[in-house]
């Protein structure tokens, strides 16, 4: 079985909203920027990726969240969860529109994906020591 025939679920915490993906995530990372460290009340998010055509809502739908014209960020409306991010335009250089960014632990099984990298830790918080070698990146 290729990893094209495989699919994975997710979701938040309290059930509400599920999703499927139907590949293994191509890229993760840990975003140190104060941006999602705002949206999530914590020190950095690991985000994944797939192609946008391979995740599907399963249950439920994110609310949105649109701080940033054309950045906008979908939780769960009833637990808060954070499930993804969504860039419409090029971001920094970067054309996110044909991915589908999640968060990597809303996976039943994290494990499917390993970060391979730190980006924006020119926003890191001081008390966070990165010492899991793993490349790093000022901005992303």
């Amino acid at each position: 079985m290729s990893d094209k025939d495989k699919s994975f679920e997710g979701g938040c915490y309290c059930g509400a909203v599920r999703y499927r993906i139907t590949t293994v995530p191509t890229f993760a990372a840990h975003c140190h920027c104060r941006s999602c460290q705002l949206a999530l009340g914590g020190a950095f998010v690991t985000w994944a990726k797939v192609p946008a055509e391979e995740f599907t809502f399963i249950q439920g739908q994110a609310k949105v969240c649109e701080k940033s014209p054309g950045i906008k960020r979908g939780f769960c409306g009833q637990c808060g969860t954070t499930l993804t991010y969504d860039a419409e335009q090029e971001v920094e250089g970067q054309d996110w529109s044909a991915d589908a960014w999640f968060s990597a632990t809303t996976l039943d099984d994290p494990s499917i994906i390993a970060p391979q990298t730190h980006v924006y830790v020119s926003h890191k918080q001081p008390w966070i020591k990165l010492n899991d070698g793993l490349p790093t990146f000022p901005e992303f």
